[in-house]
């Protein structure tokens, strides 16, 4: 909002509180952290489970008011996508015994490194977390915290995207022992090549994954050669691959592979294949649940 507006922060609540599922939706409210600080002020607010909060202008200040409030310590949802929290709102989220319920937290696109990365991977507070998304300046570094922590060892979703990492940071989740019950893991807009994505087709603990998602990075035609020869991906139901430069070569070994019979959806949206590859995946005996697959964006219609 814009400085000479004035924000009613009881109607702001009162829009955004769902009483029945206990959840306080507030994003791109516009808040900032003076705003957030007079919400939590607010009695509205007692007994809420989930606060989802993207798209704002939420800082540590702002964050650090919310976990201070007594009203917060039964939330097991906390969204700040896209927000201005920092290592010192990530590190105060680790000691927080407001967060102690916490199951998911969403810390991606904000200000958060590796400092930050190596708390929440510390955290004796954070135990329960099954879905964790956060960045965006982890770089390798930070990933391995968060492969090797001995406390984030529940997680069946990780998004890890634009966080700089290349393949050192693949290798360490890849050999990571606590990642295990990964379900879906998120690796977009990152810089892993061939040697990183053969460190994820032959780890040990990747052998849940039903969503792997490895857009814009440049894993090549031997990339895509290396998941489909894998064994690791039999589960997995959606991949995506979009414009990661695997080509014909690449989407033809896709095609042929033996080990993607649960595949339903395939993104291979900007990799130059050409319509003869394209056409391979039509009725392919080797893909049998496939339903949806993207060489293409969707053409925009007009109203």
């Amino acid at each position: 909002m814009l400085d000479d507006e004035v924000k009613d922060i009881e109607k702001i609540i009162e829009q955004g509180l769902n009483s029945e599922n206990n959840e306080l939706d507030l994003r791109e409210k516009e808040l900032d952290d003076d705003d957030l600080i007079k919400i939590m002020e607010s009695d509205k607010i007692k007994g809420v489970t989930a606060v989802f909060l993207e798209f704002n202008d939420i800082g540590d200040k702002g964050l650090n008011a919310l976990l201070e409030c007594e009203h917060m310590k039964f939330v097991t949802a906390l969204n700040l996508f896209k927000n201005k929290v920092t290592d010192n709102g990530a590190i105060a989220i680790a000691k927080s015994k407001t967060m102690l319920n916490l199951s998911e937290l969403i810390l991606s696109d904000n200000e958060v490194g590796v400092e930050g990365a190596k708390a929440i991977a510390k955290s004796n507070i954070l135990g329960n977390l099954v879905s964790l998304w956060i960045g965006d300046k982890l770089g390798d570094e930070g990933v391995k915290a968060i492969a090797e922590s001995k406390t984030l060892t529940r997680l069946t979703q990780l998004s890890l995207y634009r966080n700089g990492m290349g393949d050192e940071g693949a290798i360490a989740i890849a050999k990571s022992k606590n990642l295990a019950k990964l379900e879906e893991l998120n690796l977009n807009w990152n810089f892993i090549e061939e040697e990183g994505i053969q460190a994820l087709a032959n780890s040990d603990s990747l052998k849940n994954l039903t969503q792997l998602t490895l857009t814009y990075n440049p894993i090549g035609p031997r990339g895509a050669e290396i998941i489909a020869d894998s064994e690791n991906f039999m589960n997995v139901t959606l991949m995506d691959l979009y414009e990661t430069e695997i080509g014909d070569h690449g989407a033809k070994a896709l095609a042929n592979s033996a080990n993607l019979k649960n595949l339903q959806t395939l993104v291979l949206i900007h990799n130059d294949i050409g319509e003869g590859v394209q056409a391979l995946f039509k009725d392919n005996k080797n893909l049998p649940k496939l339903e949806n697959i993207y060489f293409n964006k969707p053409k925009q219609t007009e109203d």
